[in-house]
């Protein structure tokens, strides 16, 4: 070690005992040494290892980057040259040599800013559902890199000694009054941002808002687009959106899948008919739908006995809400057909005394058969309702044990969130029959 500590004392005196120009010559060497390694041993390794890479955005950044990295390089050179041969000169252009270390330091990060914002914004929207506002990117983009170059730009004027305290009133005067003029476009921009954190809806989603229904075509940071179903294009600002109510049409079909619908079918039916025969009829239409699932399958349920009417609710689910109405055209129509053939009466809200209900032209047979279906629907229907409560009382006990096992201690916290999803899950199956 002492052997090289020589070397380098004898080193130093031979370049310290140089003329001038030989300093130059030297130094001028030197950088070149300093610029060719930097380019053709580490920027060359660093090429070499982006492309091998898959990811992209890395080659788009490696470009620019390396020519920037071989100026700052440049730069270092001549400042530990002028440091060395005449400290005197670099004194006096040190605040020049410090403006264009900020400006490339400051031109590099906004390169890299600008790059890799695209791939992070999408690697987060990968992995999350909801709302991908469109021009976010762009947006978010274009505001970082001012933030940047604001920043360099206050940098490089406190190098050259200006007095920034009226230039800073100045901005604030002018940031003002761009405030004020600009209140409602600024508002529907940051809220767009707000809409992508919470994620209520999503490109492709029907929504209602303030008595408004559409699918939403495009998200973008000023405003939202909804198509109606008459073919009309509905613009809604960010603000309207953050300050309303918004129904979610595409998100409410249980066990949080997107897109199913929980349809709901309400009839009424006259006090003679038999509430077990009017819910096997309605329970077979809900699940010959051509447009409804048969996981959850369809069920029947009284609601409310009515001043003139005993009310059922039919609940069905579908796959996708755009088959909502030709669902429901296709059941109202099989109900009205069904009724028809059963016998099913749906009374007409009138107030009108009679002593007997008409025949019709019905034949006594005609009631014995429909006493009979009456009476086979009742002991169906009994069944029904006794597995379905069975398997009600199952999934709780499923959820109780569930909940037992959360006060574990020894359980990892990811086995845990597994837990807790579960037991959400069956929570919503308990839930997937309440309505409306």
């Amino acid at each position: 070690m002492s052997q090289i500590t020589d070397e380098l004392s004898r080193v130093s005196d031979w370049a310290n005992d140089l003329p001038y120009y030989g300093k130059i010559g030297l130094c001028f060497g030197l950088s070149i040494l300093a610029l060719s390694f930097t380019k053709y041993i580490v920027i060359k390794k660093l090429g070499d290892l982006v492309n091998k890479t898959e990811i992209g955005w890395d080659n788009d950044l490696f470009r620019p980057i390396s020519i920037r990295a071989l100026a700052f390089v440049l730069l270092f050179c001549v400042n530990a040259s002028l440091a060395w041969i005449d400290p005197t000169r670099l004194e006096s252009i040190i605040h020049l040599l410090n403006i264009l270390y900020i400006f490339i330091l400051t031109s590099m990060l906004s390169i890299t800013v600008g790059v890799i914002i695209h791939p992070i914004l999408a690697y987060f929207h990968s992995i999350e559902t909801g709302v991908a506002v469109t021009g976010r990117n762009i947006f978010l983009q274009g505001f970082l890199q001012l933030i940047i170059w604001i920043v360099g730009f206050f940098l490089i004027m406190n190098e050259t000694n200006v007095d920034l305290g009226g230039l800073l009133a100045s901005f604030a005067v002018f940031s003002l009054i761009v405030g004020i003029a600009l209140q409602q476009t600024l508002g529907n921009i940051l809220n767009s941002f707000m809409l992508a954190m919470d994620r209520p809806f999503d490109v492709g989603d029907r929504i209602e808002v303030e008595g408004i229904e559409g699918k939403v075509v495009s998200t973008g940071i000023l405003s939202t687009k909804l198509l109606t179903w008459s073919e009309e294009l509905i613009i809604i600002p960010n603000n309207t959106l953050v300050s309303s109510t918004v129904v979610n049409k595409a998100r409410g079909g249980g066990d949080g899948l997107p897109k199913r619908l929980n349809l709901l079918i309400d009839v009424k039916v006259a006090y003679t008919e038999d509430a077990p025969h009017v819910k096997k009829v309605l329970m077979d239409i809900g699940n010959r739908c051509p447009f409804t699932l048969n996981d959850p399958g369809s069920r029947a349920l009284l609601i409310s006995l009515g001043e003139y009417s005993i009310d059922f609710r039919l609940y069905s689910w579908i796959s996708d809400y755009s088959d909502e109405w030709p669902a429901r055209d296709w059941i109202l129509q099989a109900i009205s057909d069904q009724f028809s053939e059963e016998g099913i009466i749906i009374p007409y809200p009138i107030n009108v005394e009679l002593k007997s209900m008409p025949a019709g032209g019905k034949t006594e047979l005609h009631y014995r058969r429909k006493e009979a279906r009456q009476h086979a629907a009742r002991l169906q229907m009994a069944r029904a309702d006794e597995i379905h409560r069975e398997e009600r009382d199952q999934v709780r006990g499923e959820i109780a044990y569930l909940e037992e096992q959360l006060k574990d201690t020894s359980l990892r916290e990811r086995e845990k969130d597994a837990i807790r999803s579960e037991i959400g899950s069956l929570t919503s199956t308990l839930d997937i029959f309440d309505g409306d």
